[in-house]
């Protein structure tokens, strides 16, 4: 009989996401390569997408998210969930450990004119919720790792909670490839795939509901961004600068279109909601 322990011991041993303590230390390697992504965006005019956002509108449909709600976002980074949910709710707290991914979302939200978008920066492990919310969402978040973590976001949910994340089959075509040649291998502590947040739930006696989409996308790196922003990049896996600089140069002329790389990119994601008991 598959029980919640022995779920907890295989999410444990695929993930070897460690202590909370581990986790923080962790996540300040991420920190530079956050401020470099929010640096790009910095003071650029924003417009959101034409098309609303897919599940936040099978939230809103679904009437899991409500006109009068308040939502924590936890690991919000520079908004791309949290100003769609705050365009069908009362007020929405983003959290994110990265103070300039924060700054473009305020920014973000000023240019699309949501008032009712707060920002607090910290540590989702060291996060102490001054109310319940109606809603915890959280969106890709690597601290969210654990059944103990799936409990402390109910204990800031006065009802319902949602995560979205990956499921088998997403992946960046160079992006893996370039990995696989530099021999990157993540010791742990990635985004959980979809079926172990879904395992453990319904062990512990929750009913999570589960949509799924299927996100294919296409783009082109240039030289510039290639050997800018790969280089912090792969720092946070131990390749030095100089390595990468090198690598990437001949990566480019290998694979490379007149300087340019197209890279092709499938997110299936899952978004798991339910209600706290």
């Amino acid at each position: 009989m598959y029980t919640l322990e022995a779920c907890e011991k295989e999410w444990d041993a695929v993930g070897r996401h460690g202590s909370g303590a581990e986790r923080m230390e962790r996540a300040k390697l991420w920190l530079p390569y956050y401020a470099y992504l929010a640096e790009q965006e910095r003071g650029k005019p924003f417009q959101r997408p034409n098309r609303d956002n897919d599940m936040v509108s099978a939230l809103v449909q679904s009437g899991k998210l409500r006109g009068g709600d308040s939502v924590l976002d936890v690991g919000a980074g520079m908004g791309g969930y949290a100003l769609e949910l705050a365009r069908h709710c009362k007020s929405v707290t983003a959290l994110d450990v990265s103070e300039p991914c924060l700054g473009v979302l305020r920014e973000r939200a000023k240019q699309c004119g949501l008032d009712n978008v707060s920002t607090v920066c910290g540590a989702w492990e060291e996060y102490s919720a001054p109310e319940r919310f109606d809603m915890v969402f959280s969106a890709m978040c690597p601290a969210i790792c654990n059944t103990e973590e799936l409990r402390r976001m109910e204990a800031a949910s006065a009802d319902r909670c949602c995560l979205i994340t990956v499921m088998r089959g997403s992946v960046d075509k160079h992006r893996r490839a370039m990995m696989t040649e530099l021999n990157i291998r993540p010791s742990g502590g990635m985004v959980t795939e979809a079926i172990h947040y879904y395992n453990a739930l319904y062990l512990m006696g929750r009913r999570p509901e589960v949509t799924c989409r299927t996100v294919e996308r296409s783009h082109d790196i240039t030289e510039e961004t290639l050997l800018t922003q790969y280089p912090v990049y792969f720092k946070i896996f131990g390749v030095s600068e100089q390595d990468s600089a090198a690598f990437l140069k001949k990566y480019l002329a290998l694979h490379g279109d007149r300087g340019v790389l197209h890279e092709e990119s499938v997110l299936n994601l899952a978004m798991i909601t339910w209600k706290k008991i």
